[in-house]
């Protein structure tokens, strides 16, 4: 998509990235997007595009996502990605207010290492809900979201980066769970193709990728005592065994069988060589490759 300045309509301010939304004037649908500038040297906006091709594939809910540029008015483009808005009539009310309003004990302002955004936390927030059996099926499509955290590598599922959408219906307040968004932390984004340090390079010859995917610290914790996160691939191994929310993350793992890797492949080769380096795309496939064959391995 190429956005134009004069599209824009107003500024985002949640998150550390610069955006903002915007609408296309000859639209039809008059949808709002979201556009998101990269973090320099990362292949943030790629990897937003890539993972929602992946949870499409998969069947999880996720609002589209599309390739863009933002074309200023001496003619220079900048690569970036737009997301389309998924809020249209509800208001958003993200994970850290819900659990807020649950316990006066929880940070809402604390974003990075919150032991106390824990699954058991996270899924017990699900009692906002009237239905106890609504409350179970939004419990169940958390556990789609974490295996596509799982699939994907993505190491950001914050608790602003999950919510419940909200609107009055004939005097009542309506909800539902929102879909699964902000998947730019993913598929090894933020290293560099070469380098002394840790490079796709180094990965894929020297480190191996069992190391990246096996090492990367996520954001949803499993125990409050502890002082980081599990990486996604060890949450849905912990998950499974569990008596209480066990049984959600097994039915997630049947999302599985939507997904191959020559449609992965696919995916990835699409994007267009100017975005996204040859080793990039090797990394990017076999590391959705190692995650597929260690949760294959839950099934």
């Amino acid at each position: 998509m190429d956005v134009h300045p004069s599209w824009e309509t107003q500024p985002e301010q949640m998150g550390t990235k610069d955006k903002f939304w915007f609408r296309a004037p000859d639209d039809p649908q008059e949808c709002d997007w979201l556009f998101k500038f990269p973090t320099e040297n990362t292949g943030q906006h790629w990897a937003e595009k890539v993972s929602y091709e992946i949870a499409r594939r998969m069947r999880i809910l996720a609002p589209r996502v599309e390739l863009a540029q933002y074309c200023e008015q001496g003619g220079e483009r900048n690569p970036g990605s737009a997301v389309r808005s998924f809020s249209s009539g509800y208001e958003l009310y993200h994970g850290n207010q819900i659990l807020a309003g649950l316990d006066e004990n929880y940070d809402p302002d604390q974003r990075f290492g919150h032991s106390m955004h824990t699954v058991q936390r996270i899924f017990h927030s699900m009692s906002v809900f009237e239905s106890d059996r609504y409350a179970d099926r939004c419990r169940a499509r958390l556990a789609e979201y974490l295996i596509l955290d799982a699939v994907i590598g993505n190491v950001d599922r914050h608790h602003e980066n999950w919510g419940i959408l909200c609107k009055v219906v004939d005097g009542r307040l309506k909800g539902r769970l929102a879909p699964t968004f902000d998947h730019a932390s993913s598929l090894g984004r933020e290293l560099l193709d070469t380098g002394s340090g840790k490079s796709r390079h180094r990965f894929l010859t020297e480190l191996g990728i069992d190391r990246y995917a096996e090492r990367a610290p996520g954001a949803v914790f499993i125990g409050e005592d502890t002082r980081r996160g599990p990486s996604p691939l060890e949450l849905m191994r912990w998950g499974v065994e569990q008596a209480d929310y066990g049984r959600f993350f097994r039915t997630a793992l049947t999302k599985l069988g939507n997904l191959d890797m020559e449609g992965v492949q696919e995916i990835v080769f699409k994007i267009p060589s100017s975005w996204m380096t040859g080793l990039a795309r090797e990394f990017v496939v076999r590391l959705v490759n190692y995650n597929l064959d260690q949760l294959q391995l839950l099934v």
